[in-house]
């Protein structure tokens, strides 16, 4: 018997999460003082990468399970929690949501395939996923290393390193 997790994509949630990903994707940030991508995760990168990540998309950048509500009146998925308003690119909220999906018991081959279903991820440059990876990878090992009685906080560094050591395993 396989115990793996079911795909994502066999779930009824995930074409709401994925329709909510797109729709905001498309959005360009506001003219609001927003942090930008480069700003988030410029201590975890070396600042001649941060190139990698500009953008004017609005994201949402905290799509945990608990900030994205189904709408059951209209069927759609809404994202709450609006804690870490950014302007970046728009493949950045999928590329954070692969985490998640690798957290939740996905493999980083099947969590990508999920992002890929967006057209913003095929904007990414393989470059700036790679770097993005690694930028995410230091940063939830800090933030574990902080906390490390705090279980979801170690899980999330466990799922960002897998993911940034798949990606250092295909062909660059």
């Amino acid at each position: 018997m396989d115990d793996r997790p079911t795909s994502p994509r066999a779930r009824p949630t995930f074409p709401r999460v994925a329709a909510a990903l797109a729709i905001l994707a498309a959005t360009p940030a506001p003219d609001l003082p927003l942090k930008t991508v480069e700003e988030r995760w410029s201590a975890y990168t070396d600042a001649e990468l941060l190139d990698e990540f500009t953008g004017d998309r609005l994201l949402h950048t905290d799509i945990a399970p608990h900030n994205v509500l189904i709408d059951h009146a209209t069927g759609r998925a809404r994202l709450i929690d609006w804690a870490w308003p950014t302007r970046g690119p728009g493949w950045a909220d999928p590329a954070l949501w692969v985490i998640r999906l690798i957290d939740a018991g996905h493999t980083p081959e099947q969590a990508e395939a999920c992002a890929a279903v967006l057209a913003a991820w095929h904007f990414a440059p393989t470059t700036a996923l790679d770097v993005f990876a690694d930028a995410n990878a230091a940063m939830w090992h800090q933030i574990a290393a902080q906390a490390p009685e705090t279980t979801w906080k170690t899980s999330m560094a466990r799922s960002a390193a897998r993911w940034t050591a798949y990606r250092a395993t295909r062909q660059r």
